[in-house]
């Protein structure tokens, strides 16, 4: 395969804890960063150089460890299970598989997980997992689910989207009300959201099941707000610790509670179900506006 002229577009670095990563260069001025251990997306920036999302100041950039902020890859398990939180996805190294500038000069890379003999012990099905990062003027997410073996798989999912922001207390999101969710700080109450825009005011995490396909997060203090696009993910769960959950997350810096909001598109209430030679995707844009 000829590799595609990417010019200056893709540059090839060593990132925090010399961890190898691409950053993507579009000719609007966007670009965004995507670590190769756990296929984790670490940055993306606004031509003003404006950083949109959340990265930790005490994130851990080593083998086995989660990398605390950005976009990570949960899979194939949402939350607490069998496996290991949020799955396995996020603690592998990834191989990059193409790497390419469209003629409408839209810049692209893929990732690809396949099993190892860690993954056979935890998760004994055959699978290729891939991420597609594509930035423009927007930058979207997708993910193919492969089921390469001979029986059906079931997976939960999340692309767990940390966005920055200076002051949490102002930000909102809106387009949930009236749609029914599961409080996991009350032992998964089922409630149904009353307000068109949901601000945060204390420790909260929820995931909305079958949330509307676009959501809207304003952060007025940043001067940006934020279309967050999903298909093929079901549920949205939104997620702040607040002071004491902050305080308790050790790779978590003191206070940084307050500098961001996680808005996570996922399929993380009922699995998904992955017939042999099937492949299921699925993937989210988020667009940023300025205010």
């Amino acid at each position: 395969m000829t590799k595609p002229d990417i010019g200056n577009r893709i540059e090839r670095l060593a990132g925090p804890g010399g961890l190898p990563v691409l950053r993507l260069s579009h000719s609007s001025g966007y670009s965004t960063t995507v670590s190769e251990y756990g296929g984790h997306i670490i940055s993306w920036m606004s031509p003003a150089e404006q950083e949109f999302l959340f990265m930790s100041s005490r994130a851990i950039y080593q083998n086995g460890k989660a990398i605390r902020g950005g976009i990570p890859v949960c899979f194939p398990q949402f939350g607490k299970g069998v496996l290991p939180q949020h799955g396995f996805a996020r603690t592998k190294k990834w191989k990059v598989i193409r790497e390419q500038v469209s003629t409408s000069d839209v810049v692209s890379v893929t990732l690809r997980l396949t099993p190892d003999s860690e993954i056979d012990s935890l998760w004994p099905h055959q699978f290729v997992l891939e991420l597609d990062v594509v930035l423009s003027d927007v930058l979207l997410t997708a993910l193919r689910v492969a089921n390469t073996g001979d029986k059906p798989f079931e997976y939960t999912s999340a692309l767990h989207t940390y966005f920055r922001t200076s002051a949490i207390e102002t930000v909102s999101l809106s387009g949930l009300k009236g749609i029914q969710y599961l409080d996991f700080l009350k032992d998964r109450a089922c409630m149904v959201e009353d307000r068109s825009d949901v601000m945060i005011s204390g420790p909260v995490d929820r995931a909305y099941q079958n949330s509307p396909e676009t959501l809207v997060l304003s952060s007025p203090k940043d001067n940006v707000r934020f279309r967050i696009t999903k298909e093929g993910l079901r549920d949205t769960v939104v997620w702040n610790p607040w002071i004491e959950g902050g305080r308790a997350i050790a790779d978590l810096g003191p206070d940084e509670y307050r500098s961001m909001i996680c808005v996570e598109s996922g399929n993380v209430l009922a699995p998904v179900r992955v017939e042999p030679g099937d492949i299921h995707t699925s993937g989210q844009i988020v667009r940023a506006e300025q205010i």
